[in-house]
C-alpha cells in the first residue's frame, strides 16, 4: 500500500495540481466578487447614480454568481465522483496489520537511527543513560562558564 502512495507521490511536480486548484479557488473567488459587485451596484442603484454604472455592477455580479455556482456544482461532482471511483473493496486484515507495522517502523528506520549513527555522542563508547551516576556526566560545553550543569549531548 505504501509503495503504491509512493509511486503516486513521485510525480512531476505540478502534473494535475491545477483543475483541483481551480475546482478550489474558482467558487470562491467568483462568490466573493459576486457579493461585492452585487452590493456596490445595488448601492449605486439606491443612491441614484446616473449613466449605466450601477446596472454593469449588478449585471456583473449576477453573472460571477452563475459562475460560482456552475462551477462550485462541478467540484462537486468531480469529489463525489472520485469518492465513488476509489470506493472498492476493504483491505484485508493482514493487509491493514501490516501496514500499521510498517507506519510504526518507519520514524525508527528513516528517521531516528540514521540520526543516531550520524551523531553518536560525546563519547562513541560509553552510553548515557538516565540511571548513569552524576560524576559520568559531562558539562555542557556551551554552559561550561555558567555553571556546571551535566548534560548528555
Amino acid at each position: 500500500m505504501r509503495g503504491a502512495a509512493r509511486h503516486e507521490a513521485r510525480r512531476l511536480p505540478g502534473t494535475g495540481e491545477l483543475l483541483p486548484a481551480l475546482a478550489v479557488l474558482t467558487p470562491l473567488v467568483a462568490g466573493t466578487s459576486a457579493a461585492a459587485l452585487l452590493l456596490i451596484g445595488g448601492l449605486l442603484h439606491v443612491a441614484d447614480a446616473l449613466g449605466p454604472l450601477p446596472g454593469s455592477l449588478v449585471a456583473a455580479g449576477w453573472t460571477l454568481a452563475l459562475v460560482a455556482a456552475l462551477t462550485g456544482l462541478v467540484g462537486l461532482a468531480g469529489l463525489l465522483y472520485t469518492g465513488l471511483r476509489r470506493r472498492g473493496a476493504p483491505p484485508a486484515a493482514d493487509q491493514v496489520e501490516h501496514a500499521r507495522l510498517v507506519r510504526r517502523q518507519e520514524p525508527l528506520g528513516r528517521g531516528m537511527l540514521p540520526h543516531l549513527r550520524r551523531h553518536p555522542g560525546p563519547h562513541p563508547g560509553t552510553a548515557i543513560t538516565p540511571c548513569s551516576p552524576p560524576d559520568t556526566l559531562t558539562p555542557c560545553p556551551a554552559r561550561a562558564r555558567e555553571d556546571r550543569t551535566p548534560c548528555s549531548d
